[in-house]
């Protein structure tokens, strides 16, 4: 913090050291920076002069609209590729989404949204490269705002949509050679029936657990598209603290990203009830 500042007095630093509160035990510190965060203090920022809870709420929706978008667009794409590819086993469509889903692990997330602002942005100009809105326009949710958006939830949405259609293939393939579903068969029910209330059904309920994993990941993409992006969001925020040495920024957004993380947990174990009668929530 005193860094370069060659008029700084040894008792300036000595009252610096009290007022950060280095000058306790080690044990004593934690134990106050734990007391201050359940309280939802994590003190000021080095490098804003802001307190950091400010910073934090100010970037969270941000980060929020493209998570969520990701999301839902990864259960909208991801989720009928499965389905398709292990209805069409072993067909030029089967072989095409397995090509893709392997192909979606494989490329750096970093690396494909730079592709994209090379290649849409910079040089067909057909998306904006960076920040949320155009110069003079700011919206919350506009046609300016979806067109900054279709990038990074692009980009981020990749290793979503390559998880699934693998994961639900599996499932689908297992549970569409269950006697219940040759049962429902022989009765006579139609295909799109069965399709919908016993193939599908049963096989989301594994596809439901790896929702944890995928939130992870949109979690932790953010970081770095909103980076590539230039998106003012939570990961932006703990990036550019990072690089600016702002611990108690960097420490409010490791804790800020971990308890979205584990209600997004909480929100999968309920959706459990939901895709799985057995299931009771009491």
């Amino acid at each position: 913090m005193l860094g370069g500042q060659y008029d700084i007095t040894p008792e300036d630093r000595i009252a610096l050291r009290e007022s950060l509160g280095l000058n306790d035990p080690l044990p004593v510190q934690f134990a106050k920076w734990v007391w201050n965060v359940a309280h939802l203090d994590f003190g000021n920022s080095f490098y804003y002069q802001r307190p950091v809870m400010s910073l934090i709420l100010e970037r969270v929706p941000n980060s929020l609209q493209i998570s969520l978008a990701a999301l839902i667009v990864t259960i909208a794409v991801g989720i009928p590729l499965g389905i398709l590819a292990a209805l069409r086993r072993g067909t030029l469509a089967d072989h095409g989404i397995r090509v893709f889903s392997v192909g979606g692990h494989a490329i750096p997330q970093f690396w494909l949204g730079l592709m994209f602002v090379l290649t849409f942005g910079v040089q067909a100009r057909w998306f904006p490269i960076g920040s949320m809105n155009a110069v003079g326009i700011d919206c919350g949710l506009c046609w300016d705002r979806l067109w900054h958006l279709m990038g990074p939830v692009a980009v981020i949405s990749i290793a979503g949509i390559a998880n699934l259609p693998r994961l639900l293939r599996t499932e689908v393939l297992e549970v569409i050679s269950q006697d219940y579903v040759r049962t429902a068969r022989s009765k006579g029910l139609k295909e799109q029936a069965i399709i919908a209330g016993h193939v599908l059904r049963n096989a989301l309920i594994p596809v439901v657990t790896s929702f944890g994993t995928i939130l992870l990941v949109f979690f932790s993409g953010s970081l770095i598209i909103e980076r590539v992006f230039n998106w003012p969001g939570l990961g932006r925020l703990t990036f550019e603290a990072a690089v600016n040495k702002d611990y108690p920024l960097v420490q409010a957004g490791v804790v800020i990203s971990s308890v979205l993380l584990i209600v997004s947990y909480i929100l999968r174990d309920v959706a459990y009830a939901w895709v799985d009668p057995r299931i009771k929530v009491r």
